[in-house]
């Protein structure tokens, strides 16, 4: 239940920061990355010996942001700074 929450706040989320950053890539994959990585270091502490939802969770959020955008260059970004937070 947690992840399908966290889905759900982690695109309602991209859906905030894209509308207030105007569609800046460079600032919303930066911003959507580094919550990524808190939210993925929160669940991964969260439930140590099931990494896997976790895991599926950000997946999901990835492709979902991908399909919406379709830029390669924010799904990047947003990959690079999941790694940083």
């Amino acid at each position: 239940m947690d992840n399908i929450i966290a889905i759900g706040l982690g695109l309602a989320l991209r859906s905030v920061i894209d509308f207030v950053t105007d569609s800046d890539y460079r600032l919303t994959g930066t911003l959507v990355g580094l919550w990524e990585g808190f939210a993925l270091s929160h669940f991964l502490h969260k439930n140590p010996r099931n990494p896997n939802d976790a895991y599926l969770a950000l997946a999901t959020r990835f492709v979902i942001d991908f399909v919406l955008t379709n830029s390669l260059v924010r799904f990047a970004l947003t990959g690079a700074w999941t790694l940083v937070g």
